[in-house]
């Protein structure tokens, strides 16, 4: 065994000097320094961690992340690893990306997903520098938990886990499994080993849920500004709740190194959207691209499972995973579970959906395994304009997402930036197992041809190059609220990508249509500025409002009794969803009622002019239905003691330990950009905001200095007893940005606590 470092070092010593001579020998040497870094905390709990390398700056901020959200991140770390059943029982629930699932499937998914195998795989990918960040946050975690252990009250119902640098690996990749988690995870307890002999199950896929949020983002390029450079207006959407996808500020600095600002989710290291001295990004859910394919494999049972490709048998291998089980007396069983693998990944039975019959699947999926995000995101931070830029997604693609971003110099971009895999329409129209419309991803491939299986000849997912890949540059105007590449670009229209990446001529949703609205309104009257900009989220505009109400208003003719008044509340709202909005209410809870009514618009959808107003049908029976809609709704309102007509601040509200605190905005599938999702309705509004505007940054450059003012909406903290539990939700109510210290002599004026963390 080697010896110790300070005793090597003071062997040398001796040799050649003695070490001392007669006199008792020195006081070893301290061990040296792993970890060094400076937190300084500005206000609303921001910290700004400086440190002179990568293991020193995820030092910092794990151990400033901790302090914030100690046992939500805590609670990630044991779902992540899969070990949920073994803290809470298999029957207790888990969310499985946005499902609630038995822990006992979210384990085995996760065992599965984010297997030894995979982290091994991916920790090689990785830089030193992204390495040593990861180490450098699970060791600050590590930190902050061994000081909190001694003052601050446990987790609830857990023991929190030392975190390592794999947790750092399973939370970047995770952003990569939410296709999957969609399509297997409620079936990985029901696609065991022992189940190969059975039929398909019988049951249904766990419907969808309605997440109710969504993201956006402008970048105004310099031809939009006529200032020579960008604004970039980002406009991220999450949970509020107590879950993995909160964001949280930081500021990373190793000077002469990297120097970001921004937000990320819990237990990834980096902003996701972030600003620099020359740059500003911003990460939207990619609800329209497709990652992962189901395969569908012709298995073949008996003393030895195989699946056949091409006419030949191919191996089916039992794995087991071991996994502790915690009982109804709280003790742990340790269980061992069998687990069906191929050389495409596990295999699971998957029941019957629309184009995909039931039967056993393997998964070829171009983000599996992948954690070059944290490499993605670290030269993006390095990036001096938007060609570095657009070079540091290209050459990692680790993150499954839309990115749109401006520059200093007044360029702005489009990309996506998670892998997509090389196939193009025509092989995925040849491949599908059941005939899909033209322009849609089949549900399904055919998995018994080797042609269809998508994957290199180590066995890889085949990825597509970078020139196959939206990349869109303008000097004009890039936005996207989760919706296609198609009309990202203000006044362009592309169609030339596959269809992985969504269909062009897929109908846009309510909140890109507002958007391309507001910015032809904007351009129309000059030039872009900041206040502009932010006014495009906070108007609170409904897009369902400006061209349905009027519809409304005509089928409310000669109504009368409760209907009429239903309909005089909505001729007298400003068909905004401000806090002084009154209406908004009965508008929210009639839309649904509208959504159900066959043929409610009078024009029906065209793909050539996906933008095209499209206004309400005066048809007799579907002026009949709205009649009926608002009767129903002004009577469910009714029940619970409200009119409609409340001031909608009133309504949406969040609860705070000082009182409920009005708020704005609304449902995103109305149009409503500022999308805001409360929950449940009773006699004083919606009981909470489940989900909405999470963080808000808006960036430009003056004077060649970076200018930035941000919001967190929900706060920093999720501890109930922090100081910044809910702190900034005043600001999102009074829509009140804030400077965003970023500058070493503004950061050192701002600074209201600091502490230096050595290890």
């Amino acid at each position: 065994m080697r010896a110790p470092r300070w005793v090597r070092a003071c062997a040398a010593v001796f040799l050649a000097a003695g070490c001392g001579g007669g006199d008792d020998p020195p006081a070893p040497p301290p061990p040296a320094t792993r970890f060094d870094a400076q937190v300084r905390w500005t206000a609303y709990g921001v910290p700004h961690v400086k440190a002179n390398d990568y293991a020193g700056l995820g030092y910092g901020y794990g151990y400033a992340v901790a302090r914030d959200q100690f046992c939500v991140l805590a609670d990630r770390v044991i779902t992540l690893r899969g070990e949920r059943s073994a803290h809470f029982g298999a029957d207790g629930r888990a969310l499985v990306g946005f499902l609630p699932l038995p822990n006992l499937d979210s384990d085995l998914f996760y065992r599965m997903q984010l297997s030894t195998e995979y982290l091994d795989a991916a920790w090689q990918s990785l830089s030193d520098d992204a390495r040593a960040l990861a180490e450098g946050y699970a060791a600050g975690f590590n930190r902050y938990a061994a000081e909190r252990n001694a003052s601050a009250p446990p987790c609830k119902g857990f023991e929190p886990p030392a975190m390592t640098a794999a947790d750092v690996l399973r939370a970047v990749m995770q952003i990569g499994t939410l296709n999957r988690s969609f399509m297997a995870a409620p079936f990985a307890s029901a696609s065991l080993w022992e189940h190969l002999d059975e039929p398909a199950s019988a049951a249904v896929s766990p419907p969808r849920p309605r997440l109710g949020m969504a993201s956006n983002t402008w970048a105004y390029g310099a031809d939009a500004t006529g200032s020579g450079t960008s604004i970039v207006v980002a406009n991220p959407h999450t949970y509020w709740q107590d879950h993995w996808l909160l964001m949280h500020q930081v500021h990373l600095t190793i000077p002469g190194e990297i120097d970001v600002m921004g937000a990320d989710f819990l237990g990834v290291p980096l902003p996701l959207t972030g600003f620099t001295r020359n740059l500003a990004w911003s990460i939207e859910a990619p609800a329209t691209v497709t990652y992962g394919l189901p395969l569908k494999l012709d298995v073949r049972t008996g003393a030895r499972p195989v699946y056949m490709v091409d006419g030949k048998p191919r191996d089916i291998e039992r794995r087991t995973i071991e996994m502790k089980i915690m009982q109804g007396d709280g003790t742990t069983r340790t269980q061992v579970f069998g687990v069906p693998y191929s050389a495409l990944g596990p295999l699971y039975r998957l029941p019957a959906a629309p184009g995909r019959p039931a039967g056993w699947y393997a998964v070829t999926d171009a983000a599996a395994g992948d954690a070059r995000g944290l490499d993605q995101m670290l030269q993006v931070a390095k990036a001096r304009d938007i060609a570095g830029f657009e070079r540091a997604v290209a050459q990692h693609r680790g993150i499954a997402a839309h990115l749109v971003a401006g520059d200093s110099q007044g360029t702005a971009m489009f990309i996506e930036s998670g892998p997509i895999l090389d196939i193009d329409d025509a092989a995925l129209a040849g491949c599908a197992v059941e005939a899909t419309p033209t322009g849609q991803v089949p549900a399904a491939l055919d998995g018994s041809r080797g042609a269809c299986l998508v994957r290199d000849a180590q066995g890889r997912p085949r990825l597509a190059p970078a020139q196959r890949v939206p990349a869109l540059a303008t000097r004009g105007v890039a936005h996207n609220a989760n919706d296609s590449y198609s009309l990202s670009i203000y006044g362009q229209r592309h169609d030339n990508y596959s269809v992985l990446f969504g269909a062009p001529v897929a109908e846009p949703g309510g909140r890109t249509r507002m958007s391309h609205c507001l910015i032809g309104e904007m351009l129309a009257k000059g030039k872009v500025d900041v206040d502009q900009a932010v006014d495009v989220v906070f108007g609170n505009r409904n897009y369902a409002a400006e061209t349905l109400l009027d519809g409304i208003e005509a089928a409310c003719a000669g109504a009368g009794g409760e209907t009429a008044r239903a309909c005089a509340v909505l001729a007298n709202w400003d068909r905004r969803n401000d806090g002084g909005s009154r209406g908004a209410l009965l508008f929210n809870e009639l839309w649904p009622r509208l959504g159900a009514i066959a043929d409610l618009y009078a024009q029906p959808y065209d793909p050539a002019a996906p933008l095209a107003v499209r206004t309400m049908s005066t048809a007799p029976a579907v002026q009949e239905a709205v009649r009926s809609a608002l009767a129903q709704t002004a009577a469910a309102l009714a029940e619970v003691g409200l009119k409609g007509d409340e001031p909608w601040g009133a309504m949406l509200a969040r609860p705070t330990a000082a009182g409920r605190v009005p708020l704005h905005g609304g449902r995103g599938d109305q149009g409503v950009l500022n999308a805001m999702e409360g929950a449940p309705l009773g006699p004083q509004g919606y009981g909470d905001i489940v989900a909405g505007t999470a963080y808000v940054q808006v960036v430009t450059w003056r004077a060649g200095k970076v200018v930035a003012k941000v919001m967190a909406a929900n706060g920093q903290s999720t501890e109930p007893g922090s100081p910044h539990h809910d702190d900034q939700v005043a600001l999102l109510s009074r829509k009140q940005l804030v400077d965003a210290p970023f500058m070493e002599d503004e950061v050192a004026a701002a600074a209201v606590e600091t502490l230096r963390l050595t290890e």
